[in-house]
């Protein structure tokens, strides 16, 4: 059996660390495409409302949704696999640094004290799809009043 080296097991940290950095970062860009698409959509959908357009009206907010939620299932799977790396970099330096130099120990617990709330997740975390979403509701809300009670 091979024995794994300090250095191996540093650049195994090393490692982790990177990919900390690479799905926090996928995770920001996936919320911000929501922010985007969804701001396209809901000017797309506004247009379509003032010049009564009924198929554009329904659609838009629909595919708006799906869009959002397509999108915000890619952020779950991106911050399910952070919490995993932050798990496993916290381990790591409990191994080769002092109690008081482990910055990703520290800040995993304070990501998890962030996020252990409900409204956290909501009004934090998951705060570009809330709004997004809720704005869709919104706008097939408004579609339904127009089609249905201004006929």
């Amino acid at each position: 059996m091979e024995m794994v080296s300090d250095v191996d097991e540093l650049k195994a940290y090393s490692e982790a660390c990177n990919t900390l950095r690479h799905y926090s970062n996928a995770s920001l860009t996936v919320r911000l495409a929501s922010v985007v698409q969804g701001i396209a959509i809901l000017v797309a959908w506004a247009v379509a409302l003032t010049q009564k357009n009924s198929s554009l009206m329904i659609g838009l907010p629909i595919a708006g949704l799906l869009f959002t939620l397509l999108l915000y299932r890619f952020h779950l799977g991106y911050f399910r696999a952070t919490v995993f790396f932050y798990d496993m970099a916290a381990k790591m330096e409990e191994k080769f640094f002092s109690e008081d130099c482990r910055p990703i120990a520290e800040y995993h617990k304070k990501h998890a004290e962030m996020y252990r709330s409900v409204w956290g997740k909501i009004f934090t975390l998951n705060a570009p799809f809330a709004l997004i979403g809720t704005l869709f509701i919104f706008a097939l809300l408004t579609t339904s009043w127009v089609l249905i009670v201004k006929k």
